[in-house]
């Protein structure tokens, strides 16, 4: 008899079509809850900025009893460079200096490109104003040509914008 009550079924051909079907409404819910946060994120994305740096390397070296910095800045990247602007020379590249930075800023941008096997750069000479003293207080003395990391902090620029950035830079070429 247990048997028999077990196979009772209770839900009629509509009743069954009804709960297959997702509403219409949670489906409308659903996709202007998933709209708004898309929209939210573009626009956070829109006002969150940032200070984009521009990785690279400088050549330190002696001439005449007088320290001169060459930092190579990329071709593409130019643009973005003004004078005035912070740049920090890394030494992390160099065994024993781990942590050590001189802090400079940009006093010339120039005007001619050169071009090598590693690609195309601006060669901006930089100057250490006073001593070469870095952030942790320590005394750098140069002997030889030396190559360091650099990072040159232009300034800040909006995630969007540097998303878009590809884009637009391929839309003003071919005007």
């Amino acid at each position: 008899m247990a048997d028999k009550l077990d196979n009772i079924e209770l839900r009629s051909e509509k009743v069954r079509n009804i709960i297959g079907q997702i509403p219409p409404r949670i489906i409308r819910t659903g996709i202007t809850v998933i709209f708004i946060v898309i929209l939210g994120i573009l626009t956070g994305t829109y006002f969150f900025e940032y200070e984009y740096t521009i990785e690279t390397t400088a050549t330190i070296e002696l001439q005449n009893d007088k320290l001169i910095i060459y930092i190579t800045i990329p071709a593409n990247e130019i643009d973005k460079v003004r004078i005035e602007q912070k740049v920090i020379l890394d030494f992390n590249n160099i065994p024993n200096l781990y942590n050590e930075k001189i802090i400079t800023e940009i006093q010339t941008i120039p005007n001619k490109i050169e071009i090598s096997v590693k690609g195309g750069f601006y060669l901006s000479e930089i100057k250490i104003p006073g001593n070469t003293k870095t952030e942790t207080g320590k005394e750098i003395n140069i002997i030889q040509q030396t190559t360091i990391n650099a990072k040159i902090i232009t300034d800040k620029i909006s995630f969007f914008d540097r998303i878009t950035e590809p884009f637009m830079t391929l839309f003003n070429r071919k005007k």
